[in-house]
């Protein structure tokens, strides 16, 4: 099971590109990357918002690693205590079980994991390390957990905001074609990930029959 993936680049000034508006929003984000203390900002809002592509901006610009919230195992821990990251994405927080959400409060605290479990026990700190997350279901989350993060809405984007980002998304395919993706996305999910994901499959070489295919068969 994939359920992280590791992203070094160059410690380059956070830029958002792909994303319309927010740029209140985006002035937070850059001021939290610079800071020096430990913090931790969480995405929240429906789908077809910009949640996603926050992270996707961070981890191209930061050295960082990143976990999928519905998808992690113990391990998130073994590889915080690994790699010591000073930035951590964590894409669906809700989905996380409640143990796992528990086992990071006090790292959200003060850096700080403290865990006793069966067969290994963690007891480290990372100074000025940064998290940030996303969230669909608020409610998911428990009290204590919401209360280690400072929270910023985001409002879901119109379609011509989301065929837009799907053109900046998928640079390497025609406008038309990009513009085709978004708007069956648009459809179904209206997730930013699935365009990226669908326009990884589709060459150059492809004509409309073989993009249509690719489509019907990944919807």
């Amino acid at each position: 099971m994939k359920f992280l993936h590791y992203l070094f680049s160059s410690n380059k000034q956070t830029g958002f590109d792909n994303i319309q508006g927010y740029d209140d929003i985006k002035n937070i984000v850059r001021r939290v990357l610079d800071s020096e203390d430990n913090y931790n900002l969480l995405f929240t809002g429906p789908p077809a918002s910009a949640k996603t592509l926050f992270l996707l901006g961070i981890l191209e610009s930061r050295k960082s690693v990143y976990f999928d919230g519905s998808n992690t195992t113990n391990r998130i821990l073994d590889v915080i205590e690994q790699e010591r990251p000073k930035v951590i994405c964590i894409d669906e927080l809700d989905k996380m079980s409640r143990q796992f959400q528990n086992q990071l409060l006090n790292f959200l605290e003060s850096g700080r994991i403290k865990v006793e479990q069966q067969r290994k026990s963690y007891d480290f700190q990372i100074k000025g390390a940064k998290v940030f997350a996303t969230c669909n279901e608020i409610n998911r989350l428990s009290k204590p957990l919401q209360s280690r993060f400072r929270r910023l809405h985001l409002p879901p984007y119109t379609k011509e905001q989301f065929l837009d980002i799907a053109v900046k998304v998928c640079p390497k395919l025609r406008e038309e074609v990009s513009c085709k993706i978004g708007e069956e996305v648009w459809q179904t999910s209206k997730d930013v990930r699935d365009v990226i994901s669908l326009s990884k499959l589709i060459r150059k070489s492809d004509g409309p029959y073989e993009i249509e295919a690719i489509m019907r068969t990944s919807a």
